[in-house]
């Protein structure tokens, strides 16, 4: 069948990683396409489909709430509760992950809760992979606890109306989420973190070390009868002498500096300018203009800001002076300190010192120049994109805005107003209209397409393998082979054929598929469905060993920078620990 073996071939390149796993999910849809599997309007369905546009809306609010500098209050709220302890701040934030998926889509809590795991583990200087994979488990996990966390415990408790006396409540799953959230937490403390490869934390062992480094700024007041007024900043030479201006407010025609080149043209009123203090003050003295030190934040806003890059070994510097770089007349941008380990290099000698390796260069001006620099030459490394730098910049004042946002859309969550793919997209809609994402493109920006296409591509699989007749199959040989056994060991079957098929496709369908067959099954054995139907929407919801199982791995696959490995490695130990007490539990509290 060429379904079947359009999906062996599929899932061996995700587990060999020849390939990315976006690009391996649109070949594989296309040539179920191209074998008549499927048509082209069931395989192009993954994206139109709610989850798919969900997901893309909740990108953008967590880029608002990351941008604005919530995110990252948030995790240092989370931090001091720790005490200094990396297993109770582990235990705190998964806590907080399984409380918030129980109430609200899984996709929605781990979309926001990203950006938190990034601002966190830069703060306490761990690697990011060590958070992502377990956000994406135990909001799955918190799913599993209401009838509201995730949408097969809606499908069986709506499946169970009318056959019950008593309708199943909205925390009677809740002690079953509870044991396999406690075992969970176990499994990662003790086993689960130490089969990753986290590797090194890129945003904390180059940028977190120099996050406290900041340039001195001032600002000279220069009156109109100055003789300076009319001069280029080119022909002044003040960087010779260590002093290099930085932005330029003019009198009476704005309230905002604007980042000054070295072709500027003084005019009176202000220049922010940057340098050792007796530089500038020397200056001062010499050209008759006060000055006042100010905050180094001063430097940043809308037009422009600094950015830290890094002298790679390759780059065309190493050996040679700042001057022979042309940064200043062809990007116009200026550098304002070189860093290098245990050394002190003075302002004033920064046109004239060669360069090194690894070198760290403190670059002011505006953003526009500064992605040039970043993008259109490889004589220096940004150690952040320069895009996050000025979004983080020009979103900081907007984290109340981005708090409200993101309370309103979860209140719509839990209430129903509206359509939830409505409510994240009103969200995000409100993210850009508010200035907590700074305009439409960074909107764009922030989504990971690739998740994206990976979610989208893999639906149509399911309904690939439903029109091959494997899942009648499986209902069928599942009915014939087990009931004879009794309903205790056909409940495990269900469990485990359940949880096997939500690995490939998503808990919802897989969940509407098995719940019929669940209740045939109850009915030809004169017992109680219940614990049949909760098998099936508790066992569909746990999908740990694939990073295509649920939306929530497809989101921190790409994020995190796993492999498809990782995910077996840590995944199928976890699969196998909560599918034993899951079927346990089911047992113990909803008898035949």
């Amino acid at each position: 069948m060429w379904t079947v073996l359009i999906l062996v071939v599929m899932i061996l390149f995700f587990i060999t990683g020849w390939l990315r796993a976006d690009l391996v999910a649109l070949i594989g849809l296309l040539g179920l396409v191209l074998t008549e599997q499927l048509t082209p309007s069931e395989a192009m369905a993954g994206f139109s489909n709610s989850v798919v546009l969900m997901i893309a809306g909740l990108f953008i609010v967590g880029a608002g709430l990351f941008h604005s500098g919530l995110a990252e209050r948030l995790a240092s709220m989370l931090i001091p509760y720790a005490n200094g302890s990396e297993t109770r701040l582990f235990y705190l934030f998964m806590l907080t992950v399984t409380v918030l998926s129980s109430v609200m889509s899984n996709t929605g809590t781990v979309a926001l809760l990203i950006p938190v795991v990034m601002a966190m583990t830069r703060q306490i200087k761990q690697s990011a992979k060590g958070y992502l994979m377990p956000l994406a488990f135990f909001s799955s996990i918190g799913g599993t606890m209401t009838l509201i966390g995730t949408p097969p415990n809606l499908v069986a408790a709506e499946s169970l109306r009318g056959l019950i006396d008593v309708p199943i409540g909205f925390f009677s799953l809740f002690p079953i989420g509870a044991v396999v959230m406690f075992v969970g937490l176990l499994y990662f403390r003790l086993i689960g973190n130490r089969l990753l490869d986290q590797g090194r934390s890129r945003e904390w062992d180059e940028g977190g070390a120099i996050e406290s480094i900041n340039p001195n700024v001032y600002v000279m007041s220069i009156d109109a009868s100055h003789p300076l007024i009319g001069k280029r900043l080119n022909d002044l030479k003040w960087s010779h002498d260590g002093v290099i201006v930085l932005k330029e407010r003019i009198r009476g025609i704005g309230k905002h500096y604007e980042t000054a080149r070295a072709d500027t043209v003084l005019r009176a009123g202000s220049l922010l300018v940057s340098g050792d203090e007796q530089r500038v003050r020397s200056l001062s003295e010499q050209q008759h203009i006060p000055f006042q030190k100010v905050e180094a934040t001063n430097v940043y806003d809308k037009t422009g800001g600094i950015v830290m890059f890094t002298v790679p070994g390759s780059s065309q510097l190493v050996g040679r002076c700042l001057h022979e770089s042309q940064l200043r007349n062809a990007f116009h941008v200026n550098v304002l300190r070189v860093i290098r380990p245990q050394e002190e290099i003075a302002q004033v000698r920064l046109k004239d010192t060669p360069l090194k390796q690894g070198d760290l260069l403190m670059v002011q001006g505006k953003w526009e120049d500064l992605e040039r620099v970043e993008q259109e030459t490889r004589l220096l490394l940004s150690n952040e994109r320069v895009t996050d730098v000025a979004n983080r910049t020009v979103s900081s004042h907007h984290q109340l805005a981005a708090g409200v946002i993101m309370v309103m859309m979860m209140t719509m969550f839990v209430f129903e107003w509206v359509d939830p793919t409505v409510a994240v997209w009103l969200a995000a809609l409100a993210m850009v209209m508010s200035g907590a994402v700074r305009h439409l493109d960074v909107a764009y920006q922030s989504i990971q397409w690739s998740s994206l296409v990976l979610i989208a591509a893999m639906i149509p699989v399911g309904t690939a393998l439903e029109k091959a007749g494997v899942m009648a199959w499986l209902v069928d040989w599942i009915g014939q082979s087990f009931a004879g056994f009794g309903p205790a060991w056909v409940l495990v079957v269900l469990f485990l054929a359940t949880m096997v098929l939500s690995q490939i496709i998503s808990n919802t369908a897989t969940a509407i598929l098995f719940i019929p067959l669940a209740i045939a099954l109850s009915e030809s054995m004169a017992v109680s469905p219940v614990p049949f139907v909760i098998a099936v929407a508790i066992s569909a919801s746990l999908a740990f060993m694939t990073p295509f199982g649920s939306p929530t791995n497809a989101m921190v696959f790409s994020v995190g920078d796993y492999r498809f490995m990782d995910f077996v490695k840590v995944g199928v130990p976890l699969q196998l620990l909560t599918g034993i007490v899951g079927i346990l539990m089911i047992l113990l509290l909803f008898p035949f």
